[in-house]
């Protein structure tokens, strides 16, 4: 009698044996995940009731025709993760025929364009897109925070919770298959986008959309139609220049709902904007990338001016930031996690508590900060007002002088992680740092890629 399933999940072990695979009932199918190489009769015409194919871990094998067989296969699909698919290179016209599709991956593939049709999925929710790439910033780089690929699989299969995005489900064949570990990936780096279609506007239930790419022909009239997509929540776009940049800043200040911002400015350039902008009062995570050596004025107004009352995230990579302007960004009341990938330093140094304060008590409180450090920089200094829970220190190419001052006043300091090139003399500098330190429970120095834990 033939195993009969509704969620399977292969495993790269597997042999693909094609007799085995066809033994079993897809009849009641409901997803499909697939780790490791690729076989075309892994999609059969008995699935049709599959609403997950997510491909995530596919390392090899899959085609254009693969995904185009698919799109005609598996009409009911809600969603699918062509993620790390780098031998796709586009989807077929025919995708604007999933009329339930709920959620489209295509992070780390070869797609560069999407289809004219994609404008007829109404009920599309979540485009997910673009290529991680380093900029050439001399080598501080950025991350396009993305939801797991398969943030909403679960929800997909499960129409009754589709409002809520859900991690990436483990699954499962009972007898027919074994169990096997799912393995998480981060990205880091900035990325390529993916060139949009006019008429994106239409999409007006999109939740998540990015990484797109303004730059290219036709940026203008995407930038405009932007400001459709009233129920957006996450946003990321690359190719942000001097000419485009009043109108898209302008079109974001209409994004009510907008939670999550992430902007990839062409290098060198001034993105001023002299436009009154309305507060983003829900935005909690922002990251900008390629700014040269200070943030725009509308950022700076947006912080003076109390219209980021929410924001919780920050993530900068550019060349230089001015300790005037770093000192107005700590004054945000819910900032509690920032990162700094500079390349150049005022005064080779980073100084954290010497601006204005935030909370009634006069002090500063970070659950993470993160700085990226290379030879240019000489010190990094904590005002007794500031505590952090996590440090992070990122190294390359380190000054042999620097130092780190202020870490044994921290009342909340509980970790500091040390990663990359760095030297004997700062893991010592930041042992006896530590030592100073006179919490009951003392703050611990992690080694990364040393493989070793230092307590003190």
């Amino acid at each position: 009698m033939a195993c009969v399933v509704q969620h399977l999940a292969i495993d790269k072990s597997w042999d693909r044996d094609r007799n085995v695979f066809e033994s079993i009932d897809f009849s009641r199918l409901r997803s499909l995940t697939v780790f490791g190489r690729w076989e075309s009769f892994l999609i059969s015409d008995k699935m049709g009731r599959l609403r997950v194919l997510d491909l995530e871990d596919v390392s090899s094998g899959l085609t254009d025709d693969d995904v185009e067989r698919m799109v005609k296969l598996l009409p009911r699909m809600k969603f699918l993760s062509l993620r790390g698919c780098a031998e796709i290179t586009h989807l077929p016209s025919s995708l604007g025929d999933l009329k339930l599709l709920h959620t489209l991956d295509i992070r780390e593939t070869s797609v560069r364009n999407l289809p004219k049709s994609i404008i007829k999925l109404e009920k599309l929710q979540y485009i997910r897109a673009g290529r991680a790439v380093i900029l050439d910033n001399n080598n501080t780089a950025g991350t396009f925070g993305s939801l797991p690929a398969v943030a909403v699989a679960a929800a997909a299969a499960n129409p009754s919770t589709s409002g809520t995005p859900m991690r990436r489900p483990r699954a499962t064949v009972g007898s027919c298959m074994s169990m096997f570990s799912i393995h998480h990936r981060l990205y880091d780096g900035s990325h390529n986008g993916i060139n949009m279609v006019r008429g994106i506007g239409k999409l007006s239930s999109l939740h998540t959309l990015g990484v797109v790419n303004i730059s290219a022909a036709g940026g203008e009239d995407i930038v405009d139609e932007l400001k459709n997509l009233t129920l957006l929540h996450k946003l990321g776009v690359c190719g942000i220049n001097r000419k485009i940049s009043e109108k898209f800043i302008s079109a974001i200040s209409r994004l009510a709902h907008l939670e999550s911002l992430s902007l990839q400015f062409q290098l060198n350039q001034d993105h001023e904007a002299a436009i009154s902008l309305s507060p983003l009062v829900k935005l909690r995570s922002l990251k900008l990338y390629g700014l040269a050596d200070r943030l725009p004025t509308w950022i700076m107004l947006m912080c003076s001016q109390s219209q980021l009352p929410t924001l919780e995230k920050l993530d900068l990579q550019m060349r230089k930031l001015p300790q005037q302007q770093l000192d107005s960004i700590l004054t945000l009341p819910r900032l509690g996690i920032l990162r700094l990938r500079l390349s150049e330093f005022e005064d080779e140094e980073i100084r954290f508590g010497w601006g204005n304060r935030r909370s009634s008590d006069g002090a500063w409180y970070f659950d993470f900060v993160e700085i990226s450090c290379n030879s240019r920089l000489q010190a990094v200094r904590f005002a007794s007002s500031v505590d952090v829970v996590i440090l992070k220190i990122q190294c390359s190419s380190l000054s042999s002088s620097l130092q780190f001052f202020g870490l044994g006043a921290m009342k909340k300091l509980k970790e500091v992680w040390l990663s990359g090139s760095y030297g004997d003399a700062l893991e010592k500098h930041l042992k006896e740092e530590l030592d100073k330190n006179r919490n009951d429970i003392k703050p611990i120095l992690l080694l990364e890629g040393k493989g070793t834990t230092s307590s003190t």
